[in-house]
């Protein structure tokens, strides 16, 4: 319930209070002067009590009247309190179903973030992946290339290395040739 509402009822039950309490004065007010007025007019006895029992009579019927106005009234306010209520939970219902309706449009676009950035995931990984193979790749060639270079090399520096023997081992002989042929001189 809320406070506008809380406010209302106390508003209406000041009211019905109120109308009671005139109701009451006013029925007091009718008996006391009506029993003034009989028991001040000149009048005989039987003629009094004629008018005291008109009266009575009248007075009960007004009662009657007043508490069925009164009983009115108050199943009236109450129609309209249950009204009020019933018009209060409406209106909760549907505002929890709207909630409930925004709570599932954010759940909607929260999945559909989370599925948009997994696939941004998955393509790059997929993409990394790619380039890691192509780079993989890249390094085997070069690795590939700088063996043949190597191998290339080895066998020129071998070829050098032989034929630097050769001449060595030629000057070598010439040395020693040389060497024999001053010994025998």
């Amino acid at each position: 319930m809320s406070l506008f509402d809380l406010f209302e009822a106390r508003r209406r039950e000041y009211e019905r209070k109120k109308r009671l309490d005139t109701a009451g004065k006013l029925a007091v007010g009718s008996i006391i002067g009506a029993a003034a007025g009989i028991l001040f007019a000149p009048k005989s006895g039987q003629e009094t009590r004629a008018d005291i029992s008109e009266k009575s009579k009248e007075l009960a019927q007004k009662g009657t009247e007043m508490a069925k106005d009164t009983a009115e009234t108050v199943q009236f306010r109450a129609y309209e309190a249950g009204e009020a209520v019933k018009n209060t939970y409406q209106d909760l219902k549907l505002r929890a179903s709207l909630k409930k309706e925004d709570l599932k449009d954010d759940i909607e676009i929260a999945k559909a973030k989370a599925n948009a950035i997994g696939e941004i995931v998955r393509d790059s990984g997929s993409e990394i992946k790619d380039e890691l193979k192509n780079v993989g790749d890249e390094v085997k060639d070069a690795a590939k290339e700088v063996g043949k270079e190597a191998k290339e090399s080895a066998k020129e520096v071998k070829e050098e290395a032989e034929k630097s023997a050769k001449k060595i081992g030629k000057e070598v002989e010439k040395s020693s040739k040389k060497i024999e042929k001053e010994a025998k001189n």
